[in-house]
């Protein structure tokens, strides 16, 4: 009985989501309203504030990166060169 339970609660979730799917499809903006909402965005200023920042942001982490490992290689290189010396 308790699979059977289960069962109908599968079925009314799958029910509700198909209903919430077809009111939200009612919702949707039009492709012309989404592509110039878009393009007005690409041409703001915040937009492109947002892309240098982010393109700083990598490449901060991408030296932060190469620091550390450069350095676990100097750690490394010292550590088995004090090995072979002993």
């Amino acid at each position: 009985m308790n699979k059977m339970n289960f069962g109908n609660k599968d079925l009314e979730l799958t029910e509700l989501e198909k209903r919430f799917s077809q009111i939200l499809r009612e919702q949707r903006p039009s492709a012309g309203f989404y592509h110039s909402l878009r393009d007005e965005l690409s041409r703001s200023k915040i937009f492109e504030l947002r892309r240098s920042l982010g393109a700083i942001l990598v490449a901060s982490f991408a030296a932060l990166f190469a620091g550390a490992l450069s350095a676990s290689i100097i750690l490394l290189a010292h550590k088995s060169r004090r090995r072979l010396t002993v």
